[in-house]
């Protein structure tokens, strides 16, 4: 995974997959069947990781609000941490092209699709939970958050150190839709 999140699949060799993992490339072979396969797999590891240090964030805060504050912030943080991981996120820095093989391509996408999901479901018990206003375009307020979460992972990539990142998430915050005014109940005069 680390391998493929630094060089990229294309620039992945097959020599680099099997120094990297000390097996032989008929043992590669045996265990994974071709490089699209074990990057596929690499795709899923990946997801599972992220899983448990970032996207949880959605589900252990009861409000929307600071969910996805929270998810922005540890995005920030983890993909700083260059001494854990390369720099950036390899779904978001990874190439979607017509020289990829399909089932890459398909891992690829089904990856940032679900990451789009996952805020969409939260923004709308949101709304269902009346923390967002019910005329709140669930579907552009989910978008707009996943590409400051690509907007991070690109970023830090290319070196924002957290203290730029952390900034970017509050202006990001500030964009979070106003809450709609309690109806005060009037007594009919007579």
């Amino acid at each position: 995974m680390l391998l493929f999140w630094r060089k990229g699949f294309h620039a992945t060799s097959l020599r680099d997959l099997s120094d990297v993992m000390g097996i032989g490339m008929p043992s590669l072979y045996a265990a994974f069947g071709s490089k699209e396969a074990l990057y596929v797999e690499a795709v899923d590891l990946y997801m599972q990781v992220t899983r448990s240090l970032l996207w949880r964030h959605l589900a252990e805060r009861a409000s929307a609000r600071e969910a996805i504050r929270e998810l922005l912030l540890a995005t920030a943080k983890e993909l700083t941490n260059e001494e854990a991981h390369p720099g950036g996120c390899m779904v978001t820095f990874a190439t979607v092209d017509e020289d990829m093989p399909a089932d890459v391509v398909t891992a690829i996408r089904n990856a940032r699709r679900a990451w789009l999901d996952i805020i969409h479901e939260r923004l709308e018990v949101a709304v269902a939970n009346g923390e967002l206003p019910r005329s709140t375009d669930v579907d552009n307020l989910s978008r707009f958050y996943f590409a400051i979460v690509q907007s991070i992972g690109i970023q830090s990539h290319d070196g924002t150190p957290y203290s730029e990142l952390k900034d970017i998430v509050e202006v990001a915050m500030a964009a979070w839709p106003a809450s709609e005014p309690k109806r005060q109940t009037t007594r009919a005069t007579k």
